[in-house]
């Protein structure tokens, strides 16, 4: 694959993961009413949505296959 067609499919992802991002925020401030999340598990969200974005969070498969190795399996 050409330098240009992978920076093109970077491209097309980073797209989709904004548009996601976008569909979170909305989901968090328009459809989870506050009264049914206290203030600390909406800054809970909202902390670990920025982590996301800031590329900070580690990927659940990665973590599954490290806990696999410690444990052996």
């Amino acid at each position: 694959m050409s330098e240009s067609a992978v920076l093109q499919e970077l491209k097309l992802l980073k797209e989709r993961v904004d548009r996601i991002e976008k569909m979170l925020e909305v989901i968090i401030e328009r459809f989870l009413p506050e009264e049914e999340m206290g203030e600390e598990d909406y800054e809970a969200l909202r902390e670990a949505l920025e982590e996301y974005r800031k590329g900070e969070t580690i990927p659940l498969n990665r973590t599954l296959r490290l806990r696999e190795k410690r444990a052996g399996l």
